[in-house]
């Protein structure tokens, strides 16, 4: 990917973050990417669409190998996910959420492209935190049923602290899903760190 384009695609991972998926258009986006206009439509002939697309899959996949290839402790993962949200809400002043989260809400659900996009990002990360439970020896079937509820978790308390202006939903969450990892990994015999 060139540099350019790969501009345009961060830029846009920000704007969709903070402005969903109807609310960033192509002349914001490039400003933020420090590119003439034009050359938007040069890298992504398809537009908006193409350019949220490429955002959304490229952050689920990344997030997905981050969590993979994180330290075997799946509760350092999970603290430095939250932990980075957290950090990522207070520097913007509460405006950015996730850049998955926030345009699957705000509109993206209805271009089937982008939803399709949105829902292959989220399948990314639950399968690179399923794959870190399998590792402790979770069954497969439990395994991929709680990284569900990680993410599902994640993004409701990505929700709720940006809303509330806080990272305390974000603190919590990540607190009770570090109780239900281990009660998880307790109940399957494997102590729960």
């Amino acid at each position: 990917m060139s540099d350019s384009k790969r501009r345009i695609v961060v830029a846009a991972a920000e704007l969709l973050a903070r402005h969903g998926y109807h609310g960033f258009g192509l002349k914001a986006l490039s400003g933020a990417a420090g590119l003439p206009y034009g050359s938007i439509y040069h890298h992504f002939p398809g537009g908006k669409e193409e350019i949220a697309v490429a955002a959304i899959a490229g952050t689920g996949n990344l997030v997905g190998r981050m969590i993979r290839q994180a330290p075997d402790d799946v509760f350092v993962t999970t603290t430095t996910l939250f932990g980075f949200m957290a950090a990522k809400l207070a520097d913007s002043d509460w405006t950015d959420g996730c850049p998955v989260g926030t345009p699957a809400l705000d509109g993206g659900g209805d271009v089937d492209t982008v939803r399709a996009a949105c829902a292959s990002a989220f399948d990314a990360m639950e399968r690179g935190f399923a794959s870190l439970l399998a590792d402790l020896g979770l069954p497969e079937a439990d395994a991929a049923g709680l990284a569900v509820t990680v993410v599902a978790a994640y993004e409701g308390a990505t929700l709720l602290a940006r809303v509330r202006r806080s990272d305390e939903p974000l603190d919590i969450v990540a607190a009770q899903l570090a109780r239900l990892i281990r009660a998880s990994l307790r109940e399957a015999g494997i102590g729960g760190g």
